[in-house]
Order: structure tokens, then C-alpha cells, then sequence
């Protein structure tokens, strides 16, 4: 036992500590260069991929701050642990012999001057990111930045071509649209409440307040597309306020900002082809009934290779904008209320069957069920029989635009003719008893709720045609689930109070240690 007590007495002694500090202090030593000279490339490393200038000097700043961070943390934690090593409570813990020392001077100095070293170089480096990332020190062009409730719009000025013509570039809503490597001043305002214009890859953000304008900018270097988010809470759908920044390579667009020419249709267009009107609504629709807001119709039927028009209003009191997805892709013109008695048409050819969507451009109003779905089918076959006394079937609904081939037999003792009343009007010959007659008609024009006689017209023996656009289509796909926030939430408390349980357990144990085996006495 004495001998033991020594060898705790001659490791705790000054000469013995200062050996063991020495030893540790040389392998520090050799560690502590490549260590430092790692982490001050960490900066210039992490920020190598940034896509603009501001969010290189961001997270520059960031990591720069967060490896004094570290090295800090570190330092702390290793004193801490060797403290709690060389001080535990244990049997064979002996305390110091002399007076013990309450304060150093020297100790007390490093750790007021150390401390106020650093915040001085933090502010210094901060200040310097500053003059970067709040004004360039030029700009190419100057675009608006406009947020209203919930949704984004950009303003683009007119542009010159090289051969001085001045051509005029639509705004565009939910997606902004620049060159890269171009500088971009952004002039940022607010309709409403007060919004917050952030696109964290890009190092954007900036308050939008009603009454200013805030200045901020933007140089992309890498093509891609951008998310924008508004970081302030600004009402019931600030969570569906997201929009896009699309970045195109130089050389891709004439004009080096606003939408591509192929994605907008010039001003509200003029109607060419069979007409089917679509309506922005304020209110639930039919297809989505818990949803605050709709398209109606939600559901367009429309047949393959077949050229319509869409005619879309807003008699809405909000600002809405129609868009088509792939692979038609047309984006309309912005329809407000000043524009309530201008429709907006889109002229296209519906192409292959298929199902493609269509939808309120401006951001947060598709979440909010401004959306429907164009099903496009084939040709549709069709059998009739017709007898002396009736047609079978009584009855054939179509889709607007689908091209329907009919194979008619006749099956009467008589002969007959088949007919399709007007507007179509197309006929068959006389069909002789157990003889068949095809006839195929492309129907382009709807019909009211009573339908189209179709069968031998002369004679009065009629079925009923319907062709109609607002169809039946298959309902939208189930919405993913969401993230599991209560789930993980219970899961994490839960796991933190297992493991205070366990430690609590781990604490008591040790205090009955201590009281079965108290320190001996010298």
C-alpha cells in the first residue's frame, strides 16, 4: 500500500507532470503543422464549388470562423478531459501538498487577451466579405425582383439587338432567368407584407419590404437550376412561395436574360383551332374538393394529333399565369385583373396518347389546386349494328378530337343507311341486308348534353353521339408521404431520455463506489 501511495505522490509531483506535459507537448508540436495548414486550406477548398462570387465569400467566412471553432473546441475539450483524468475521485486520489494557488495572473491575461484576438480578426475578415457580398463594384443589367402573396414575378428591362433594335422581354413568374458569368443588379420589392428573396446556392438573401426597394446582386458562374425560397413568414401559403433561378450558358439565348422564346406564347395570342375554354377559380373544384383553389375543367379529354386552342380566363381577383407541361410546354402570359376580359389562347397539336399536365405558373398556386390533366387517347374503334327497329349501341361518348372509326353491319331485313347528324354529317351509302360498311370521322366540334343522332336518320332509328372535352381522366397520383416529423421527434426525446436514465443509473452506481470505498486516510 505505501508503495502504491508513492508512485501516485511521484506521478502527481511537479518534476513527474512537467515531463509528461513535455513529451505531449512535442508530439503536439508534430502533429499541429500539417493539422493547421489543413485546415486553413479547408476554406479555399469548400468554397471551390460555390456558383457565384457572393456565396464564395460566404462560405469562405463560414469555414474560416468555424475552424477557429474547432480549434477552440478542441483545445477546451482536451483540457477538460486531461482535467478530469489527473482530478478524478477515486480511492487512491491524494490532494496536492502545499497551499493551493486561486489565481494566475498570467492565465487570467491569455485567456481576456486570447479571446478578444480572435473576435478581432472575425470582424476584420467579416468586414472585408462585406464590401463583396452587399454591392458589386459594377453590374451588366438591372432586373426586379417583385414578391407578392405567395408568389414570385421578374421584370426584365428592354433589350438591344446588335442591330439596334429594341425588343421588349415579358416578365416571367416563378422562374428567373439569366446568363452566366453575367453580372445581374437585382431590385427587390414587395406588393404586400414584408418577404424574404433567398437562394441559398447562389448566396441571395435579401428583405422584401413594402414601400423599398432593396438592392442586392447576382453573378452566376455555374448553369443549373436554383431554388428560391421566401425566408420570412408572410401568411397561410408562405410555405408554397418557392420559385426557381434558371442559369443558361452563354450563346443559348439571343436576349442573355428572361424565358426562352419556346417556353412563352407573345402576348394572348389569337385562337386558329377548335376552342376549349379552361377558368382560373379562386374556389375548390370538382377534382380536388379539399384543395382551396382549382382549374376548372381539371379533367381534359382530347384526342392523338389533333390541333386545338385553349382559351383561358381570369375573372379572378388574383394574378394567375397557364402553363403546359411536356411535352407541349407553352407558358402563357401573366393575367391580373386588368386583363379580365382578355382571355389568353394556346394554339397546339396534342400529339401522341398520353396523360400531360397543365397548371397556375405563378409559385404556390399549384399546391393550393390550381392544376388539371389532359388525357390524350388513340383512334377509338367502334362496332354498330343496326336492325329494322334499333342501333346498337344506343349510345358512343367520344373525346374532343379523337378520331373514331365505326364498322357498321347491318343486320335488318331491310337496307339502310347510316348517318351522322350535323355539325358533322358524314353517311355511308346504302348497306344491304348482312353487308358491313365502315365509315371514320375526326370529331372535332363538342356536343350539348343532348348529343348528336347517329344511325338511318330517314327512317328514325337513332342512337346518340357525345363528344366532349371535359373528360373523365384517371385521378392524379397519391401526394409522397411526407417527412416523419412527430415520428422522428418521439423517437429523438425518447432516445435523450433513455440515455439521462442510463447516465443518472451510471452516476449513482459510482456514488455508492465512493461511499463503499472511501479515500484512506495519510
Amino acid at each position: 500500500m505505501r508503495a502504491a501511495k508513492c508512485n501516485v505522490q511521484t506521478f502527481l509531483s511537479k518534476p513527474a507532470l512537467r515531463g509528461l506535459v513535455r513529451r505531449s507537448g512535442r508530439r503536439v508540436l508534430a502533429v499541429l503543422p500539417p493539422v493547421l495548414v489543413a485546415l486553413g486550406l479547408a476554406p479555399v477548398v469548400a468554397a471551390a464549388d460555390a456558383a457565384s462570387p457572393v456565396q464564395r465569400e460566404i462560405l469562405g467566412l463560414f469555414f474560416t470562423i468555424l475552424i477557429f471553432a474547432l480549434i477552440i473546441g478542441v483545445l477546451v475539450h482536451i483540457l477538460l478531459l486531461a482535467a478530469v483524468q489527473w482530478y478524478k475521485d477515486s480511492p487512491r486520489w491524494r490532494p496536492p501538498k502545499g497551499h493551493p494557488r486561486t489565481h494566475d495572473r498570467r492565465l487570467e491575461v491569455g485567456w481576456t487577451i486570447g479571446p478578444a484576438l480572435i473576435l478581432a480578426g472575425v470582424v476584420i475578415i467579416t468586414l472585408f466579405a462585406l464590401q463583396t457580398i452587399e454591392r458589386p463594384s459594377r453590374y451588366d443589367y438591372a432586373l426586379d425582383v417583385i414578391g407578392a402573396q405567395w408568389a414570385w414575378r421578374f421584370r426584365y428591362p428592354d433589350y438591344t439587338l446588335p442591330n439596334a433594335t429594341t425588343v421588349s422581354v415579358p416578365d416571367s413568374s416563378g422562374t428567373m432567368y439569366i446568363q452566366q458569368d453575367l453580372v445581374f443588379l437585382l431590385r427587390v420589392h414587395s406588393e404586400d407584407v414584408i418577404h424574404a428573396f433567398y437562394v441559398p446556392d447562389l448566396g441571395i438573401k435579401i428583405d422584401v419590404v413594402p414601400g423599398t426597394t432593396n438592392i442586392f446582386w447576382v453573378q452566376a458562374t455555374i448553369p443549373g437550376t436554383y431554388t428560391v425560397q421566401c425566408a420570412e413568414f408572410c401568411g397561410v401559403g408562405h410555405s408554397q412561395m418557392h420559385g426557381e433561378v434558371v442559369v443558361f450558358p452563354p450563346g443559348t439565348q439571343t436576349i442573355p436574360y428572361g424565358p426562352p422564346p419556346s417556353a412563352v406564347q407573345p402576348g394572348f395570342g389569337t385562337p386558329k383551332y377548335t376552342i376549349v375554354d379552361v377558368a382560373f377559380k379562386e374556389h375548390p373544384g370538382p377534382c380536388l374538393p379539399g384543395s382551396q383553389w382549382s382549374l376548372e375543367p381539371c379533367r381534359i379529354s382530347l384526342g392523338s394529333n389533333f390541333n386545338v386552342t385553349f382559351r383561358v380566363w381570369n375573372n379572378e381577383s388574383g394574378t394567375h399565369q397557364f402553363e403546359l407541361g411536356s411535352p407541349i410546354s407553352l407558358v402563357g402570359p401573366i393575367q391580373d385583373t386588368s386583363t379580365a376580359a382578355q382571355p389568353a389562347y394556346f394554339n397546339f397539336n396534342t400529339g401522341n396518347p398520353g396523360q400531360y399536365s397543365f397548371w397556375c405558373n405563378i409559385s404556390g398556386h399549384r399546391g393550393l389546386g390550381m392544376e388539371g390533366s389532359i388525357n390524350v387517347t388513340g383512334p377509338v374503334n367502334a362496332n354498330v349494328m343496326i336492325t329494322d327497329t334499333s342501333v346498337t349501341p344506343p349510345q358512343i361518348e367520344a373525346s374532343l378530337g379523337t378520331t373514331l372509326i365505326l364498322s357498321i353491319q347491318n343486320n335488318g331485313a331491310s337496307g339502310h343507311t347510316f348517318s351522322i347528324g350535323p355539325p358533322y354529317g358524314n353517311t355511308t351509302g346504302p348497306i344491304a341486308p348482312s353487308a358491313t360498311a365502315g365509315l371514320t370521322v375526326v370529331l372535332n366540334r363538342t356536343t350539348d348534353s343532348a348529343g348528336i343522332p347517329y344511325g338511318d336518320l330517314g327512317a328514325g332509328i337513332t342512337g346518340t353521339l357525345r363528344v366532349v372535352s371535359a373528360g373523365r381522366g384517371p385521378p392524379p397520383p397519391p401526394p409522397p408521404p411526407g417527412f416523419p416529423v412527430v415520428e422522428v421527434t418521439f423517437g429523438l426525446a425518447g432516445l435523450a431520455a433513455a440515455a439521462a436514465i442510463a447516465f443518472n443509473f451510471k452516476l449513482a452506481r459510482a456514488a455508492r463506489r465512493r461511499r463503499q470505498f472511501p479515500p484512506e486516510e495519510d
